[in-house]
């Protein structure tokens, strides 16, 4: 994210297909090789799987919001009524973690 932007306003969306673990946290299907085309027969001929992020409760929450109309802002205010003092600081923490999800590609920004 840019320094001094406020991305409270920002919705995000998810750029890698998922799946839900049975004790209900999420787990992201990060392919190896890349995104493209050439990448995934890469992947496919030689049988490889695809790198599984497993997300805690709190990463599980927010990454379910990310559907590109939530914006961070909706998604601190929800993190706060579902976890409580755990959260807080939840706008530094939600800013920590989006950066992150962002510098790994595995959510985008939802253009205006």
């Amino acid at each position: 994210m840019e320094a001094g932007r406020d991305f409270l306003g920002d919705s995000f969306v998810r750029r890698y297909e998922w799946r839900e673990s049975e004790d209900g946290k999420i787990v992201v299907l990060r392919p190896r090789f890349g995104e493209g085309r050439l990448a995934r027969r890469v992947s496919d001929l030689f049988h490889v799987s695809d790198y599984r992020i497993r997300l805690d409760e709190i990463g599980t929450a927010v990454w379910k919001r990310c559907d590109g109309s939530t914006t961070a802002r909706e998604i601190a205010d929800e993190l706060r009524v579902q976890f409580g003092d755990r959260v807080e600081p939840a706008e530094e923490r939600l800013q920590r973690f989006v950066s992150q999800m962002l510098r790994a590609r595995m959510i985008g920004v939802q253009p205006d």
